[in-house]
């Protein structure tokens, strides 16, 4: 039933076929009939200083590190997922990377989900629906199956499985294009300040194995182009995060 209301979408590169394949057998066994692919923004080898909406010079100040080609094709993936989401009549919409392996009830557990946040009038941007772990959480209701959902004042990492709302997608074309760092980075930092992100918990989707192919540049992750703060900036933006996870966790009202 859900399957038929809700658009799926998933991202997957031309050339990696086995990826497509795997990642529509397992949609297929989920019961999931209307996921529609999305072909990646391939930016390994784009040269970032002739794009117009990437600014690296805020990206470097921010990472400490230049912004990545597979970064930025990997933000760019999410956003024309995003756009076609909003382009529809849906409140909601779904965005898969093609490692994702989905769970047989990956459909009633996202009904249930969404059922509650009907029920109890929930303001929500978004609902990580992968997350390889939490961190400063606070547990909302069952689903079943095992399952909680959870508000996630601290932000999963990762961007293999999300189920968006209208208010949430819009904010990021209304007030995040312009690409200034990783769209995994880029979620946590939208979310811990808006305090609108929740999980569902255990997850029920999990990455397959290596890292999704639109997303890394492999062996090139090393300390090249780093600056000599880069460091420091990576423990800002953790402590910072969390500090105001922290605060939203204790002060949330159920």
């Amino acid at each position: 039933m859900m399957s038929g209301k809700i658009p799926v979408y998933y991202i997957n590169l031309d050339s990696s076929e086995d990826r497509r394949g795997s990642i529509e057998a397992g949609l297929r066994k989920a019961g999931v009939t209307n996921a529609t692919r999305v072909s990646a923004f391939d930016g390994r080898g784009v040269d970032l200083t002739q794009t117009t909406d990437c600014d690296l010079r805020a990206a470097h100040r921010f990472l400490g590190r230049p912004l990545r080609g597979a970064e930025y094709g990997c933000y760019r993936s999410h956003l024309d997922c995003i756009e076609r989401f909003l382009a529809t009549d849906s409140p909601y919409g779904i965005v898969l990377e093609d490692d994702a392996a989905i769970d047989d009830d990956f459909l009633q557990v996202i009904a249930a989900s969404i059922d509650i946040m009907e029920k109890t009038k929930r303001h929500w941007d978004l609902i990580h629906l992968g997350a390889g772990r939490l961190k400063i959480y606070s547990r909302l209701e069952p689903l079943g199956g095992g399952h909680d959902l959870v508000k996630a004042h601290y932000f999963p990492m990762m961007t293999t499985a999300l189920l968006w709302s209208r208010q949430g997608a819009q904010n990021i074309l209304d007030h995040h294009r312009t690409i200034t760092m990783p769209v995994d980075t880029q979620f946590r930092e939208i979310m811990v300040k808006r305090d609108l992100g929740f999980a569902i918990w255990p997850a029920i989707t999990r990455q397959i194995g290596m890292s999704s192919d639109i997303d890394g540049d492999g062996a090139t992750r090393k300390a090249h182009g780093r600056s000599w703060y880069y460091g420091f900036a990576k423990q800002e933006r953790l402590w910072r995060n969390k500090i105001i996870a922290f605060y939203h966790k204790l002060t949330l009202r159920r």
